[in-house]
């Protein structure tokens, strides 16, 4: 029998009607595999995933795997999405084994889920290899089994282990600079991102690069990174028509994407070229902010003001069919404007893929083509947005892609937060309007009476107990709503969550935390998430959120506790792209890091101008009205007044935004 009918989850669900005897992870799958003494398949995926959709095909609707399967195994089927703690946990068990981690993620294990064998995909006859050579050995050798299981298992609960150390913290800048030096030899000087393929968009890297950059007047770190989103934003990666990242590109080139788009990755972007257009006024960067946002509101916004995970690869069975397009469809659509579009998206040129159809791609700017063209870029833009509505238009007749409607604390928080960078660099009211309503349903929705949080709403109800990063990216997104918005409620739930955080996640040993609630379930190994990677660790992001809630209420024990982190974490920093979070953080204590606190009268007019400046190693609040927190505290005047402060100590008030920053500099 398949269990899987009544879950929630839209991966559990595509996997209902297989033949394979599915259980989703829960206490009655897990003591029947001890009961009856079976070896355990937890399988692994996301709703989104191309390869999972294939194995599901190849092995997992086919009567003869399923039937081993069910005779021999309890198969235990797991969204990643809704229980990263079980993903990762069994990730880690695959590395220990020597073997290349992805998803579909399969694992075998003894009956009290230690791992035995694991990979990826398998087609049907590996599978089944697999499945009789495993059979054999639990019954005819299980000391074999046992002996191989007590390894990874100990080598489970010795991974991510940290060496306190009590000796005085010194955060010197050399450290940074020669690490972007050493990571500098590994950037693709000609298409941006790394030089390898596929490229993924690797979001915190960058916007570490770039604060360092212009920090450090880094003049290459800068180039690598705007020629990275240049290029991004040019490639069939991007959205061309309706706009949105896919996940990442199969080529070095950002060409060929898998077209799943996530939430997780667009939040991340739209916070990054918000920030690079605050760098440096590029158009370019402006427009995928504003079409991105757009995109989401269109397609990802759940009617209680939420916002989904993300949206499938595949449409009836063909991964991409829903974004790539025939010239023969688009002369058809286009009509007079197909020879400009030819041009403009590289038809039947760059942007040709197989079967004669093209991924809509660019190879150079609105102003090189406008240029090139001998036409105002004006009248590029009007054109391109024409020809634009008429392909969303043609497209919103196809089948859509699948939908993952499940909204994920951490992943909303994320996008809190993008809003907010957005509201920094165009600053309209709208933006700080979105911001405020998915805060507002957050915590409506995935906020317990106890001040704890909910993992993941689906269908009406929230479920799963939070783990860190849903604590940790929701308290940096409130810090940031009260920072561009002025309204201390959010400061002071980000407190809360904090304070929260520190009873349920904390290690008192070494100062970091457990990515799982003491509150949680129990599983083979409780893991601390401390290296950065697609999205930033769950504990790098706690390190910044201490230090900068500890600047905001003058509280020294947040200031230590994030100091304490970053200095047990530095002996494990051994290469700057999988730290880069913790870096940015180490850049906030290596070098000065300012306070600017604005009030009276112009008070918001000189914050908004200053937000569009970009200024690393800062945070801006500013209050027309008197305020207890601390850092206003003996700042209100007869007249309007700028302070710019560090380490408690505040240099003479400016009256203006020019001189504010020359004391910066």
């Amino acid at each position: 029998m398949n269990y899987l009918s009544e879950e929630t989850s839209p991966y559990l669900l595509q996997h209902k009607n297989n033949p394979v005897h599915w259980h989703a992870w829960n206490e009655e799958a897990l003591h029947r595999a001890k009961s009856e003494n079976k070896m355990m398949l937890i399988s692994i995926g996301y709703s989104a995933c191309h390869w999972c959709h294939v194995m599901e095909h190849e092995v997992f609707e086919d009567d003869e795997c399923a039937s081993f399967m069910n005779q021999h195994f309890i198969c235990i089927k797991v969204d990643r999405e809704e229980r990263p703690d079980v993903d990762s946990v069994y990730m880690d068990a695959l590395h220990i084994m020597g073997r290349q981690g992805g998803w579909p993620l399969n694992v075998f294990t003894t009956p009290d889920g230690r791992p035995i064998y694991g990979g990826t995909y398998f087609p049907k006859q590996s599978w089944l290899d697999i499945l009789e050579n495993l059979t054999h050995v639990f019954k005819n050798e299980p000391q074999k089994i046992e002996e191989y299981a007590g390894n990874v298992h100990e080598g489970l609960q010795q991974l991510g282990s940290v060496i306190n150390d009590d000796s005085p913290e010194v955060f010197d800048k050399d450290f940074l600079l020669a690490a972007v030096e050493h990571w500098s030899q590994y950037w693709d000087s000609e298409e941006g991102g790394a030089r390898k393929a596929p490229k993924f968009p690797m979001p915190n890297n960058w916007e570490f690069l770039l604060h360092h950059a212009v920090q450090h007047k880094d003049e290459k770190a800068k180039q690598h990174v705007m020629l990275t989103l240049t290029k991004m934003t040019l490639g069939g990666i991007y959205d061309q028509v309706g706009g949105g990242f896919s996940r990442y590109s199969v080529d070095g080139i950002w060409k060929v994407p898998h077209f799943e788009k996530m939430l997780y990755d667009n939040a991340q972007l739209i916070s990054l070229y918000a920030q690079a257009y605050r760098a440096k006024k590029n158009e370019l960067f402006a427009d995928v902010v504003h079409q991105t946002i757009t995109w989401l509101q269109q397609e990802m916004l759940s009617p209680q003001g939420l916002y989904y995970s993300a949206l499938d690869a595949d449409s009836e069975g063909v991964e991409g069919k829903f974004y790539t397009w025939s010239s023969t469809e688009l002369k058809e659509i286009l009509q007079n404007d197909f020879s400009f579009a030819s041009s403009y998206f590289r038809i039947d040129n760059e942007a040709l893929w197989e079967h004669d159809q093209n991924i809509l791609l660019r190879t150079m700017t609105d102003e090189i083509f406008a240029k090139e063209k001998n036409i105002s870029v004006e009248a590029v833009k009007e054109t391109v947005h024409r020809i634009q509505e008429k392909i969303v238009n043609a497209r919103a007749k196809r089948i859509r892609p699948g939908l993952d409607d499940k909204s994920i604390t951490s992943w909303n928080a994320l996008l809190i937060a993008a809003f907010c960078e957005a509201h920094k660099s165009f600053p309209k009211k709208e933006y700080l309007t979105l911001a405020t309503a998915c805060s507002n349903a957050l915590i409506k929705n995935l906020k317990k009476g106890d001040n704890s949080f909910y993992h993941v709403f689906t269908k009406g109800q929230a479920s799963i107990q939070g783990f860190l990063d849903d604590y940790a990216f929701t308290a940096e997104a409130f810090i940031q709503l009260y920072e561009v918005g002025g309204d201390e409620q959010w400061l002071h739930e980000a407190k809360q969550i904090v304070d929260s955080t520190i009873q349920y996640f904390h290690d008192e040993k070494d100062g970091l935390f457990f990515f799982t609630s003491s509150q949680s379930e129990k599983l083979i190994a409780r893991k601390k998430e401390m290296q950065d990677n697609v999205i930033a660790s769950s504990n790098s992001a706690m390190c910044k959120v201490l230090f900068r809630l500890g600047l905001h209420f003058s509280d020294i024990h947040y200031l230590e506790m994030s100091k304490r982190m970053m200095s047990n974490m530095l002996p494990l920093i051994d290469f700057a792209s999988g730290y880069s979070n913790w870096l940015l953080a180490y850049q906030w204590m290596s070098i000065p890091f300012y306070e600017v606190v604005i009030t009276g009268d112009q008070a918001e007019e000189w914050q908004t101008e200053m937000q569009q400046l970009f200024l690393p190693n800062t945070i801006i609040v500013a209050s027309t009205l008197e305020r207890s927190l601390p850092l206003f505290q003996n700042k209100f005047g007869t007249k309007s007044a700028i302070y710019v402060c560090s380490q408690n100590h505040c240099l003479a008030p400016t009256y203006s935004v020019e001189e504010a920053i020359a004391q910066m500099q």
